[in-house]
C-alpha cells in the first residue's frame, strides 16, 4: 500500500477537485483506494458524524463504504479552535494515525485530501509536513497558478518535502496565462528538476453558481422570473461606475451577476441590455415597475438584498474562492477534467505502482 497526499503551498487552489478526479481513475483502473482528510475545516453533521463538507463530498463521489467516522478523523470546531489556544491539545495526531492504519487494510492506494497549505496546522501540532511524514506519504503540490511567482514556493515544497516530493499540478489557468506555461514555467521547473503531474486549463463552470443558491447565501428575496433560477452565475460585476462605461464594462464577461445600489435604475437597466443573468440589488432597495418588467422580457431573475454593496462584494468575494462541486454535472466534469489533464502513467511511476 502506498500513499499520496494532495497538498498546496496555499489555500482554495482546488485540491478538493484534484482529489476527486485522481480517486476515480484510480478506480477506474482497477486500484483499491481509501481517502481520508486528516484535518476538517468545514464541519459537517451526518447521521450525527461529525465530519468535514469536503471530505464528504469525495466520499459521496467515489462510493467509499468505509466508515464514515474514520474519514476526518480531526474536524476543527469552533470549540476546538478555541481550546488549542488556551492549552496544548493532545492524542490528535495519534487519532490520526489510528484512522490511517484502519482505512489503509486491503487498498492498493491512500488518497490524502490536505487542508489549507502543508505548512498549516501549527498551532493544533498537526502541520500538514508532520502528517505527511507521520502517514509516510508521497505529495502532490496543487497550485493554482496566477503568475510565475509561484514557483518559489514550488521550491521551497520541493526542499521541505524532500524525497517525498513527487511534483505540481498546475491548476485553472486561463487562456491569458497558458503561453508563459508553455514557454517559461515548464522549461523552468523541468531544469529545476521538477516534475509537472499536470496542467489544468481554468473550467468557468467548475466555479459557478445558481442564482438559487446564491440567494439563498443572500438570505435575498426574488423579484421575478422565478423559473430562472437555475442561470448559472460564474462571475459577479460591482455597478458603481457611470452609466456611459456600464455597458461596455457588462458585456465583457459572460454570464455575470451585477451587484448594484437598488436604486441606480441606469445602471440597472444598462445591465439587463448588456446579458447581465442576474441582478443583485442592494440595501434593501426595490426597483421601479419599469425595471421589473424589462428584467421579465429579458428574463432576468432580480434578488434584493439586505446588506449595501460593498458587504455584498466582500461576501462574494470570499464565496468565490470557496465554491463547492455542490451538483453531480459538476462533479463530473471536474472528473474529467482531470483525468483528461494528469500524466497518470508518471504518477504510477513514481509510485511504483504496475497498473495493468
Amino acid at each position: 500500500m502506498v500513499s499520496l497526499y494532495v497538498g498546496s503551498t496555499s489555500g482554495y487552489t482546488g485540491k478538493t477537485l484534484v482529489s476527486m478526479g485522481l480517486g476515480s481513475r484510480f478506480q477506474k483502473d482497477g486500484l483499491r483506494i481509501g481517502y481520508m482528510k486528516p484535518v476538517g475545516i468545514l464541519p459537517l453533521k451526518i447521521d450525527q458524524t461529525l465530519t468535514d463538507h469536503d471530505a464528504w463530498r469525495i466520499y459521496r463521489a467515489l462510493d467509499l463504504k468505509d466508515p464514515l467516522s474514520e474519514i476526518c478523523p480531526v474536524v476543527l470546531t469552533q470549540e476546538l479552535s478555541v481550546k488549542s489556544y488556551l492549552k496544548d491539545v493532545k492524542g490528535l495526531m495519534p487519532k490520526i494515525e489510528k484512522s490511517f492504519e484502519h482505512l489503509s487494510i486491503n487498498k492498493d492506494i491512500m488518497l490524502i485530501g490536505g487542508y489549507g497549505s502543508i505548512y498549516t496546522g501549527s498551532f493544533l501540532d498537526l502541520q500538514g509536513l508532520k502528517v505527511i511524514k507521520r502517514l509516510d506519504s508521497k505529495v502532490v503540490i496543487v497550485v493554482k497558478y496566477e503568475g510565475e511567482y509561484i514557483a518559489d514556493y514550488v521550491l521551497q515544497a520541493k526542499k521541505d518535502l524532500k524525497e517525498r516530493f513527487l511534483g505540481v499540478i498546475l491548476n485553472k489557468i486561463t487562456q491569458e496565462y497558458m503561453k508563459s506555461v508553455e514557454e517559461y514555467v515548464k522549461p523552468f521547473f523541468k531544469r529545476k528538476g521538477i516534475d509537472i503531474i499536470g496542467v489544468l486549463p481554468h473550467d468557468p463552470m467548475l466555479g459557478s453558481i445558481t442564482v438559487e443558491e446564491l440567494n439563498e447565501m443572500l438570505g435575498g428575496k426574488v423579484l421575478c422570473c422565478h423559473d430562472k433560477l437555475d442561470n448559472l452565475i460564474e462571475n459577479f460585476l460591482i455597478g458603481a461606475m457611470q452609466v456611459d462605461k456600464a455597458s461596455e464594462y457588462f458585456k465583457k464577461t459572460r454570464n455575470n451577476a451585477v451587484i448594484v445600489g437598488g436604486d441606480r435604475s441606469d445602471i440597472q437597466l444598462s445591465a439587463l441590455e448588456s446579458g447581465s443573468v442576474c441582478l443583485i440589488l442592494t440595501g434593501e432597495l426595490y426597483p421601479s415597475e419599469m425595471i421589473i418588467s424589462r428584467a421579465e422580457e429579458k428574463k432576468v431573475p432580480l434578488l434584493v438584498a439586505r446588506e449595501d454593496t460593498y458587504s455584498i462584494a466582500k461576501k462574494l468575494e470570499k464565496l468565490s474562492v470557496r465554491l463547492r462541486l455542490r451538483d453531480k454535472s459538476k462533479v463530473a466534469r471536474g472528473m474529467k477534467l482531470v483525468s483528461e489533464n494528469i500524466d497518470f502513467p508518471l504518477i504510477y511511476r513514481k509510485l511504483g505502482i504496475k497498473v495493468t
